[in-house]
């Protein structure tokens, strides 16, 4: 049985740059558009407990954010 570690990065140009700057910096330099290729390419040798690990924590983020959504309206 495989154990999982979480891990929090830090970017550290966010340490360095004032939140605006480094907002429009990590956007151009990794754009929030899911690949869904790149993705699938990185978890194709994973075990089907992590593949499940990964669709759980998956579906705990979209639900974070339907619950947002809601609330904003």
């Amino acid at each position: 049985m495989s154990r999982f570690t979480e891990y929090a990065a830090i970017d550290p140009l966010a340490l360095i740059f004032p939140t605006s700057v480094y907002v429009v910096l990590a956007e151009k330099l990794h754009p929030h558009v899911p690949k869904v290729a790149e993705i699938q390419e990185a978890v194709k040798n994973l075990t089907q407990e992590e593949r499940a690990f990964v669709r759980a924590k998956a579906r705990v983020l979209a639900d974070y954010a339907k619950a947002v959504t809601e609330a904003v309206g």
